[in-house]
């Protein structure tokens, strides 16, 4: 029960401060509009993504919909299915959950052209990521926790088998 309600915590604090911070931006700036701080390194500017993650295949809003929900129905069944739910597991999948959910509702709001990417990190003619917002941020936080918690579990059933093993 307490890993559930640490879970909807995470979940309903990303989800706010996702949707805050997306609202904020389209109120407050037009399109490509820009404000570089850290000597550009960090620039925010409006975006709206009408394709998947960093961008790719543009136009494919409703494709890239019905694929969110799907992996959002999957990793809430996983969750729910988990037997071992430890605490890095609840935070890995709360974070993915909160973000798909985050980005399905810029894709289902009326009259936005796509998902509000606002978040720019890189150097112009070196390397600029291409823009993204909290939820992408807490889907890639998520999906490192993800690994980190599998590496654990591998790690965890080698060492049971090693000692059963030696006995």
């Amino acid at each position: 029960m307490k890993k559930n309600i640490t879970a909807l915590a995470i979940v309903c604090v990303t989800l706010i401060l996702d949707v805050l911070t997306k609202n904020y931006i389209v109120e407050n700036l037009h399109l490509y509009e820009r404000h570089d701080y850290l000597d550009g390194l960090l620039r925010i500017t409006l975006v709206y993504n009408q394709g998947g993650v960093f961008g790719i295949l543009q136009g494919y809003k409703n494709m890239f919909l019905v694929v969110s929900i799907i992996v959002l129905l999957l990793m809430i069944g996983y969750f729910v299915y988990e037997k071992n739910k430890t605490l890095l597991f609840t935070m890995s999948l709360s974070f993915i959950i909160s973000g798909a959910v985050g980005n399905i509702i810029d894709r289902v709001i009326p009259g936005r052209p796509g998902v509000v990417d606002f978040i720019s990190i890189g150097v112009d003619g070196v390397y600029r990521w291409p823009a993204f917002n909290v939820a992408d941020s807490a889907i890639v936080v998520g999906a490192c926790l993800l690994v980190i918690v599998f590496y654990q579990e591998e790690k965890r059933k080698k060492a049971a088998e090693s000692g059963q093993g030696g006995e």
